[in-house]
């Protein structure tokens, strides 16, 4: 299970700032490229789930005829406090249902007909009494979607196309992402900032269609699989499959590095300290995805979630050793042990052990940052 923790390789600690917090893609910003999809694409998209088995027809069509459904449409607004105390018990229904049936049946911004939901014109929020915000001139039909991304709560609400739950989903189902830290990965590109949990929720779906008869999902097995990991020129780290071809702009840094190693890395940060990393293979993001617009590396994140608290949006930024000099690296077994090489001594076989090292990175020490060093590594 993963968490904002420092235990979670998409933990950002706010204590510590960031060497580089530049967008992963300034010019798209949030979201994936659903949002540009013809209709020929999603009649495909449909159809492939009845090809495949994961519906059937007449189940997509309960589920589009139960959307259609304005469900508590009227007993929503006549059972808030403040229609009741505006017309009153016996005549809210009434006025309620009048506005209803007067209404055009469609989203007020998007035009759909599907989940419609009473929706205030002027917020709640923007009234000292929120009650005084239930009055019917006040109330239009929105879609879920257009209700729900109006919210104070969602910073990103409108660039992106699909609801949360609906692109959960498709990302799975469309990019489908080799690992779950990947899935993860493209839900807070696509601008999602609920917890991991909902995440993991939805990662069942690719465990459930793994074990279909001939499998619909392949889920990465890293501990026992190889991969060539790839440096960008923004000094990005990416893997991919041992032996693909390169794509362009890429250069190929490893070849053939089993799945249960360690990649280490001394940079020099923009404060000109260095800075120890270590990353398990399983961790690096895959570059092998259609991002559409979005460059192949753009997977190689980390994540700080909103602090509304403190009315800080939730920041999305690339993983080092991306934007930062790197002097040394190495591939580490699950029987050898980090050392740090002097390359500046007459001793042959000046090294010196680290402490444990992670995803987050160690400073080093004052008396290492005056030595020209590089990573090695020594049997265990």
């Amino acid at each position: 299970m993963y968490s904002n923790s420092p235990e979670d390789p998409h933990f950002v600690d706010e204590a510590t700032p960031l060497d580089a917090t530049v967008d992963i893609a300034p010019e798209t910003g949030f979201g994936l490229h659903d949002g540009s999809w013809s209709e020929d694409q999603w009649r495909e998209l449909i159809v492939s789930f009845v090809e495949n088995d994961l519906a059937s027809w007449r189940e997509l069509a309960a589920l589009i005829l139960g959307h259609l459904n304005p469900s508590q449409t009227g007993t929503s607004l006549a059972s808030s406090e403040g229609f009741k105390r505006r017309y009153g018990k016996g005549n809210t229904m009434r006025i309620v249902m009048d506005w209803a049936y007067a209404q055009t049946g469609r989203c007020e911004d998007c035009d759909s007909r599907l989940e419609l939901q009473a929706d205030h014109v002027e917020g709640r929020e923007l009234f000292d009494d929120p009650l005084e915000a239930d009055y019917i001139e006040n109330m239009t039909l929105r879609c879920r979607r257009c209700n729900v991304v109006r919210r104070p709560s969602h910073e990103l609400g409108g660039q992106t196309f699909l609801t949360a739950e609906s692109a959960l989903m498709w990302i799975l189902l469309v990019i489908k992402p080799r690992t779950f830290l990947d899935f993860v990965r493209l839900c807070r590109i696509y601008g999602m900032t609920m917890a991991d949990v909902r995440m993991q929720e939805a990662w069942a779906m690719a465990h459930w269609l793994s074990r279909n008869d001939p499998p619909l999902y392949g889920i990465e097995d890293d501990e026992n699989t190889s991969y060539d990991l790839l440096q960008w020129p923004t000094g990005t780290i990416t893997r991919t499959d041992s032996g693909a071809a390169i794509p362009d702009h890429a250069e190929r840094l490893y070849q053939n590095v089993r799945g249960d190693h360690s990649f280490a890395f001394l940079v020099i940060g923009e404060d000109k300290r260095k800075k120890l990393f270590n990353y398990p293979v399983s961790w690096i993001a895959f570059s092998t995805y259609d991002l559409g617009e979005m460059p192949p590396y753009a997977l190689a994140v980390r994540y700080t979630p909103p602090d509304r608290k403190n009315g800080r949006a939730q920041r999305v930024t690339p993983m080092p050793p991306a934007s930062l000099e790197m002097v040394s690296h190495a591939m580490v077994a699950p029987n050898e042990k980090i050392m740090l090489e002097r390359t500046d001594s007459l001793l042959v076989g000046d090294r010196t052990a680290v402490p444990v090292v992670n995803h987050n990175g160690k400073l080093l020490p004052a008396k290492l940052q005056t030595y020209d060093l590089r990573v090695v590594v020594e049997r265990i």
